[in-house]
């Protein structure tokens, strides 16, 4: 299992980043390739969140397996935001009026209502499919069909405009 550091208190905690530190930075690097500053953010992230969950009293001894799972749930967790992200970009931006890029995207106010609200509802509001299904009153699998037909959709209007 590998060494264990007492993280309850400052000491402790200092200790376990001065021992630590050098190897949760080269899997930090390791996960964000070449972008070093990434690599520091994320290894200076998990420190902050243990201590903070050391301060709550929700953990008060840590291994190097413990930040390494913490830095590969960050960097999966950041790497889903950025896909969202750019998803809510490419959606708006692909087909937003030049001059009012506040209007609604000419494609989406093309689409059914439906589809145009579980496109609205998952990549705007950034909610789940399931999350989506449950606000609009059917079934996740549903919300997954609808989901795809407006993509399909989309993807057809895009393509025949382009």
């Amino acid at each position: 299992m590998g060494p264990t550091w007492d993280v309850s208190n400052e000491q402790g905690f200092m200790a376990c980043y001065r021992a630590t530190f050098a190897d949760v930075y080269r899997y930090a690097a390791m996960l964000c390739g070449p972008d070093r500053s990434a690599a520091e953010d994320l290894a200076h992230d998990v420190y902050v969140g243990t201590l903070a969950a050391a301060k709550r009293g929700a953990v008060s001894e840590v291994s190097f397996g413990y930040f390494t799972t913490a830095a590969r749930h960050r960097y999966i967790d950041r790497v889903r935001t950025s896909q969202r992200e750019e998803n809510r970009l490419r959606l708006v931006s692909s087909t937003a009026d030049a001059d009012d890029p506040r209007l609604m995207p000419a494609l989406l106010s093309d689409l059914p209502e439906r589809e145009r609200t579980i496109l609205v509802l998952r990549y705007v509001d950034d909610m789940t499919l399931a999350q989506a299904a449950d606000e609009l009153g059917i079934s996740t699998h549903a919300a997954e069909s609808l989901a795809a037909r407006a993509m399909q959709r989309l993807r057809r209007k895009e393509a025949r405009d382009a």
